[in-house]
Order: C-alpha cells, then sequence, then structure tokens
C-alpha cells in the first residue's frame, strides 16, 4: 500500500490506510486491493499480521495527517479522502470517485482500537488532506495538534483529478487550526511573518524551547501546483507566537517525502521526489527520486540547532540538547535556551481560550473577534478550503522503497526512545462515528497520492440508513454508536495515508 501511516509502540509497528496504483499497472503495481485491516509488524518475532481489532472494521483511506505521541502508546490520524484504490468497498462501486470524509482519529495501540472526534470547528467544511499536523505534547494535559495547508473541501463532494488547481480548496498558511486534545476543541488563528506559499505533500517536525516558552514547528517541501509556486525552503512556525520564519533557503524542491525527528534536534527527511516542470515526477522511473546529492540516498538531515543540511548522521551532535536558533529568538525574542518575549500572535489571539489554553496567561491579548465553542467542543474556524484529490496519481512506483525506509527509520528511532519513556493510559473519547458513501459518482477513478485518514463502520442496518441531498448528488449517510469524552467515537474505525 503506498502512503500509508506507520505508528509504533514498544512491541509493535502498525501500518494504517494507503491505497495502490491505478494509474500505471504497467510498472507492476496491484490489480486488487487487499482486505481492510490494520497490520501489525511484531518486533520480537520479526512478523506481519493483520492487527486483531475489536468492534467496527476498518476501512483504509487516504490523503490524512498523522502524529504519534512520544510518551503513550496513542497516535493521531486527522481527516483525508475516501477513493477507490484504498476502499475495498468503494472499489467496487462503478464510476465512484474520491471525496473528503471528516473527522479526527485516536488509534489506542494497547487495545487496538480507533475512537473518532468530530472536526466540524477544523476549518469551513472540517476536512483536510495532505495538509501537515504536529503534536505539541507538553501544552496541557494531553497536547494540542496545529494544523495547516494541504486542501479542504465538502464533506462527501466528488472530486476530479484537477481540482487540487482551484485556489478555493487550498488551505492557505496564513491561517492555522489548533485542536485541544484534553478539552476537545478546535480553535483558528491567523499568522503572520514570511508566509510560505500555499502548499501540500510536504513534511515537519516540532521541538520546544527549554523552557518550554516556545514551539518550532518546522516545516520542509510540499508541492505548490507548478515548479514555480514550490520552493525548498526550511520555514519554522512559531507557537504561541504564530509567526512564520524561513531559516533555510539554500534546499532542493521536494514533494512526496517523510520527516521524523531523531536525536534531539536533527530532521530526518526520507524518500520523495523532485518537483519538475508543472507534475512531479517520475512518472515511469526513478528520475525524480534521488538526483541531487543532498539526497543521493534518499535520505537527507537537517539540524535544528545549526539550520544546516548533512547527508551524515552525527549521533553524537544529534543528542545534543536542543537550542533556538538566533533565525528564531531575533523574531520571537529570548536566548538559546527559551525566554520568547514574542508570546502573542500579533493583532492578538482569535479567542481568549486558545491564549490561555497556549500560554496559561488569564490576561492575554485577543482580536475582539467574538466566539464560543460549539455543542461538540468546538470553535469555528475562517479559512480558505482546502485543496482536491487526485492529480499525481502514479508518481508511486520507484519512490515507494525510500518512503517506507523513511518511515520505518524514523520510527526505529521513535521506539528506541519511548522504550525509556513511562507510559501512560490513553484518555477515553467518545462520540459518533459518520460515513458518507456516493452512490451514484460518475466521474472517472484516479488514483491519489497523498496523507490521508478516514473511518468506515460496519455495512448499515436498514434504519441507520438515510438519504440526503448535497449539492445535488444523493449520497447515504450512516451515524453509528456512541463514544466517551467530548465529541469522539469509541469504535474500531480506519484511516490511511496519501495524497498527490
Amino acid at each position: 500500500m503506498n502512503d500509508g501511516s506507520l505508528f509504533a509502540d514498544s512491541s509493535s509497528f502498525y501500518l494504517y490506510g494507503g491505497g495502490i496504483s491505478v494509474a500505471y499497472p504497467a510498472v507492476g503495481a496491484p490489480t486488487a486491493l487487499p482486505p481492510d485491516g490494520v497490520w501489525q509488524y511484531d518486533l520480537g518475532s520479526g512478523q506481519w499480521s493483520m492487527a486483531d481489532l475489536s468492534g467496527i472494521p476498518v476501512n483504509r483511506s487516504i490523503l490524512g495527517m498523522s502524529a504519534q505521541s512520544s510518551s503513550s502508546p496513542v497516535a493521531y490520524y486527522l481527516g483525508g479522502v475516501k477513493e477507490p484504490a484504498s476502499d475495498p468497498y468503494f472499489w467496487t462501486l462503478p464510476g465512484a470517485t474520491p471525496y473528503m470524509d471528516q473527522g479526527l482519529l485516536l488509534f489506542e495501540e494497547g487495545s487496538l482500537t480507533f475512537q473518532n472526534y468530530s472536526t466540524p470547528g477544523l476549518n469551513e467544511h472540517g476536512t483536510v488532506g495532505a495538509g501537515f499536523m504536529a503534536l505539541i505534547e507538553s501544552i496541557e494535559s494531553h497536547g494540542v495538534l496545529v494544523a495547516f495547508g494541504g486542501i479542504s473541501n465538502v464533506p462527501g463532494k466528488p472530486m476530479n483529478v484537477t481540482d487540487e488547481y482551484d485556489v478555493s480548496v487550498q488551505w492557505n498558511l496564513s491561517s492555522v487550526s489548533v485542536y485541544d486534545i484534553g478539552g476537545q476543541a478546535w480553535y483558528q488563528q491567523n499568522t503572520t511573518g514570511d508566509i510560505p506559499r500555499w502548499r501540500y505533500s510536504g513534511c515537519s517536525v516540532v521541538v520546544s524551547a527549554p523552557d518550554q516558552s516556545s514551539h518550532s514547528i518546522y516545516v520542509f517541501g510540499g508541492w505548490g501546483n507548478t515548479f514555480g509556486g514550490s520552493d525548498g525552503g526550511v520555514y519554522v512556525l512559531s507557537i504561541p507566537s504564530f509567526r512564520w520564519i524561513r531559516v533555510n533557503q539554500e534546499s532542493d524542491e521536494r514533494s512526496r517525502h517523510q520527516c521524523s525527528l531523531i536525536g534531539n534536534n536533527t530532521m530526518l527527511v526520507v524518500g520523495g521526489i523532485t518537483p519538475n516542470f508543472n507534475y512531479p515526477q517520475p512518472t515511469w522511473d526513478a528520475s525524480g527520486c534521488d538526483t541531487t546529492s543532498m539526497f543521493a540516498q534518499g535520505l537527507g538531515m537537517f539540524s535544528l540547532n545549526n539550520h544546516s543540511w548533512s547527508t551524515n548522521y552525527d549521533p553524537v551532535a544529534a543528542a545534543a540538547p536542543y537550542q533556538i536558533h538566533a533565525n528564531i529568538s531575533a523574531v520571537i525574542g529570548g536566548t538559546a535556551t527559551g525566554g520568547a518575549s514574542a508570546i502573542t500572535p500579533e493583532g492578538g489571539f482569535s479567542q481568549k481560550a486558545l491564549g490561555v489554553l497556549l500560554t496559561g496567561n488569564q490576561n492575554v491579548k485577543t482580536m475582539g473577534i467574538s466566539g464560543s465553542p460549539t455543542s461538540n467542543g468546538t470553535t469555528t474556524p475562517k479559512h480558505n478550503k482546502a485543496l482536491s484529490v487526485g492529480s499525481i496519481a502514479g508518481i508511486i512506483g520507484s519512490c515507494v522503497f525510500g518512503l517506507i525506509l523513511g518511515l520505518v527509520l524514523g520510527l526505529v528511532f521513535f521506539v528506541r526512545r519511548r522504550q525509556k519513556s513511562e507510559h501512560h493510559e490513553a484518555a477515553e473519547m467518545n462520540g459518533q462515528i459518520v460515513r458518507f458513501e456516493l452512490s451514484d459518482g460518475k466521474d472517472k477513478v484516479f488514483e491519489l497520492g497523498a496523507t490521508v485518514v478516514s473511518e468506515k463502520p460496519l455495512p448499515p442496518t436498514p434504519d441507520e440508513k438515510g438519504v440526503t441531498e448535497l449539492e445535488g448528488h444523493q449520497w447515504v449517510q450512516e451515524v453509528v454508536g456512541n463514544a466517551s469524552p467530548p465529541g469522539y467515537e469509541s469504535a474500531t474505525s480506519s484511516t490511511g495515508q496519501r495524497i498527490f
């Protein structure tokens, strides 16, 4: 499966979601989907098997964003796209087209269960795919998720292969969404500074100042629809000031790669392709994979301490404490160890609750915009639609090995670090699982190439089904089950990953 998400605990890897290539069967791509489920790799026996999930069966999605806790056996998967190349049921529907799905999935690795939290407050449509997501665990008791970039569209609306070129579905990086995991509330905040051009299918890692006064989300690469619209710069989104800072301009363009934090201060970049002209390569060969000295072996390392690239890993240097580079402190104030003076966004926080959450200060400056959490614990944000699915379909073949290698390498580092830390029991959540199934799609099927996740419950019973009209199309809507904490659904759900 291409573009799946790989999670880990101290004993196993878990492969979740993804899809097969339907664009270029000549390169040896599978022509049939494997059964739905989560694959588990046991580190002790060295064997793969289907995870023994209970409750509602898992359905694969593609194009979602994922994050793994470093302190507890819990992972998160946000948004995604339902697409025939990932979902066996969808695969059987003639003429079915991709559509975006709502939801934030929490995967409890110990019990092998999924919970699904609602996401109407994420953005205008409550959907996102092929964007960026960072987990900052040191904020509050459960941490926060920060999501931005990628695409967003009406849930259940059919998508065409050229939709990602429509500015109306692109989530501009001038705004981000923050999810309070403990409080189950979404907030949206405007950003300022050297805001990157819109992009999708890049990668990010997050590190915090030693004194926790700021948190730096490092963003590298991504595809901007055209070669001219992409860049190889490394950017930092500093939290809680929400200011973008470009910290490196010497990088090569890269898309569809993976990033992992290794040691305390090194960003490992694995796999991916080099965008060329107005489409990504390779199409039939590996010419777009390892084309530069920076990624000669499909691996690149970026030091977060000195903001430079290397092709060699120095474990001694990587073990040194993270220090805030002068490029960042020049904007947010403070020193290499912290003490940031800019802890409020320019113009203020969108809501007081967000400012209090991120700073602990009850007297934070706000923008004066009213807003309160909705009944499901979310606040309605305003931002551009995210992009659609589809175009870069057959670019998987020769770069898949590098991507899988990157996921495994990153998780090996993660597991070793995790084994040294204390495991915490994951918080129970609850809510409802909602699935939309296209009943009359007519567009041509294309493979998506991004990271996505989505949930799918058991086949509906007659009393669970209801037909709803959505923008001239008929959709079958299912609502299944309840969950625990506010807005989550306790059920074994699914997800997948990948975008263009």
